[in-house]
């Protein structure tokens, strides 16, 4: 494979070679249904530097170049002359770059004053190579290395030289995967019904198609949908697929045609990393999937097609929450729990809300039967209790090191850094809770003095209607703030915050986790899930928010004048 000589994915290279050998591959490459039709696969979408950099200059004016230099030199070697041109192209790129401050384009210009530059010459042979008829790629099929291209940098995978992965399989059976067949052949019977999937979304960002490959719960119909609806270059996109002087089984015909090259192209693309995708490349396995989507785009494949958006509610967007949920809860247990800083986290954190937004804003959009209806007794679920050998993210030692030390020195809550930051969910202990909030509402004199002290404490408790302190631990405390020299609160303060960040990001994902598999309403689901994500990022965010200086504000230091 081509791919191992020049460490690049092989699909990406495929696209650039058949731009080199044919100019009118571009022509694939247009999308069609825009006002103004341009290019749907960017430079960006090439996770190859060099090869993005090809590109830009292909459709810059390198393709024209290359016409041009074959028919001033009609007896030149094509891919020669082609390699000349693009590299011309190549470097005013470079040095547009350059003169804009790109100091990567600076060295690629600087590169040309040597007479044996390794960096040109070496891109020249590669776009020599590309450049011959021998490649093995057909012009014909760029479409498909473009989707996959395009597809890669948006779902990028661990697996060596493996596009994507869509979707995860979950509880699924035949009835099921009968059911989304439905969905899909309903749009391959008649493509203007993919217009019931169509809306706004508030995030400009966001795909404007309500159902998405990741709902459905087979990896196949999953990509089938975005080839079809909503992927780059979909197959409802073809000039085929709205013919008036082609039949309905011709339409279907050519937009499956167009589904399966594309299955088979991913397959091909994964097949160096994924047995599973060389299995399916042997038996033949995409041929099989086109004989079932041309029954499925039969008109009686279901009993109306024309409630396919109804359908695709009820058994594929619905029944896909609960499993998009847990996946979140997921990332907020890994994330919570990670060494990373604890702002770093907060941010992590902050991007499951943005998921469930787009998540609630996809199933507003859709025709829901049970739109608006929810049981009473559908509450959030509390954390469940912790199991013996889990982690408990508390720490008392250190809990009444930090109180000894604030009330030995009441006046570090007023200082900058990770005291300042202490809230009463820090600690543990409903006594320590008590003390710290004795500490809060008192001046710093009066917090020195142990009786005053105490006596708020448990004032406080009695005003909360909780359940008086521990006298054992009163005292404990008290010894400590007679007899223990501790250090300045500010480490174990740090700690403590920490410990509340893991704690609640625990807690919150066993909630969501637990009411995932519990509640009925998806709505209410995802507003369970919200509040309690909410929580956990805002405790991820408390030390780093307070932490940080406020800046100065703009003119408050006038200069003197004269």
């Amino acid at each position: 494979m081509n791919n191992e000589q020049y460490g690049a994915p092989q699909h990406e290279l495929n696209v650039i070679s058949s731009l080199l050998r044919d100019s009118s591959t571009v022509n694939q490459l247009v999308d069609w249904n825009r006002p103004e039709p341009q290019y749907w696969l960017r430079t960006d979408h090439f996770q190859t530097t060099w090869l993005g950099d090809a590109y830009e200059a292909l459709l810059t004016g390198g393709l024209g170049d290359i016409e041009q230099r074959l028919q001033a030199y009609p007896g030149a070697d094509r891919a020669q002359a082609t390699a000349d041109a693009v590299t011309a192209r190549m470097m005013t790129l470079y040095q547009q770059r350059a003169a804009a401050g790109d100091a990567n384009a600076q060295w690629a210009v600087n590169q040309a004053y040597y007479t044996h530059s390794d960096f040109w010459a070496g891109l020249h042979g590669a776009i020599r190579q590309m450049a011959q008829p021998t490649w093995p790629a057909n012009p014909e099929h760029a479409r498909h290395d473009a989707y996959v291209t395009a597809r890669a940098a948006q779902h990028p995978s661990t697996t060596e030289n493996v596009p994507f992965e869509l979707t995860r399989p979950r509880g699924y059976d035949n009835d099921a995967r009968h059911r989304e067949l439905a969905v899909i052949g309903a749009i391959l019977n008649k493509p203007a019904r993919a217009q019931d999937f169509w809306y706004s979304p508030q995030s400009p960002d966001a795909s404007p198609y309500w159902l998405q490959p990741q709902d459905f719960g087979d990896p196949v119909t999953a990509e089938i949908w975005d080839a079809l609806v909503t992927g780059p270059d979909p197959a409802i996109a073809l000039p085929a697929a709205t013919d008036p002087n082609l039949t309905p089984q011709q339409r279907a015909a050519a937009m499956i045609q167009h589904i399966t090259t594309r299955l088979t192209y991913n397959d091909h693309h994964r097949s160096t990393g994924d047995p599973a995708a060389q299995a399916r490349l042997d038996a033949n396995v995409n041929q099989q999937i086109a004989t079932y989507l041309a029954q499925a785009s039969a008109p009686d494949f279901s009993p109306n097609p024309d409630n396919a958006a109804r359908y695709a509610v009820t058994f594929i967007l619905e029944p896909s929450i609960p499993a998009a949920v847990e996946d979140l809860a997921g990332r907020v247990r890994d994330y919570g729990l990670s060494d990373a800083s604890l702002g770093q986290i907060g941010l992590e954190l902050r991007t499951n809300e943005y998921a469930l937004n787009q998540l609630a804003d996809r199933l507003d959009a859709a025709p829901r039967t049970l739109a608006g209806y929810s049981t009473p007794n559908q509450t959030a679920a509390p954390a469940a209790e912790q199991r013996e050998g889990q982690p408990s993210y508390t720490s008392v030692p250190t809990e009444r090191r930090v109180l000894i030390s604030l009330m030995q020195n009441p006046n570090q809550l007023q200082q900058d850094g990770p005291t300042r930051s202490l809230a009463e969910q820090d600690f543990t202990q409903h006594e320590h809770r008590y003390l710290f909030k004795a500490l809060q509402s008192l001046p710093p004199d009066a917090a020195q003095d142990r009786w005053l002290l105490q006596s708020q404490a448990q004032q406080l408790a009695r005003y909360d209607q909780a359940p008086p302190l521990n006298a054992e631990e009163l005292a404990r405390i008290e010894q400590g703030v007679r007899d223990l020299k501790v250090a300045p609160a500010d480490q174990g303060a740090s700690h403590l915050v920490t410990m509340t960040v893991r704690r609640t990001a625990r807690d919150a994902s066993t909630a969501v986790q637990t009411a995932a598999r519990e509640t009925l309403d998806p709505r209410v689901l995802i507003d369970q899930s919200r509040e309690q994500f909410q929580q956990a990022t805002h405790e991820a965010l408390r030390y780093h928010e307070q932490s940080v200086p406020e800046p100065t504000p703009y003119g408050t230091h006038q200069a003197h004048v004269a």
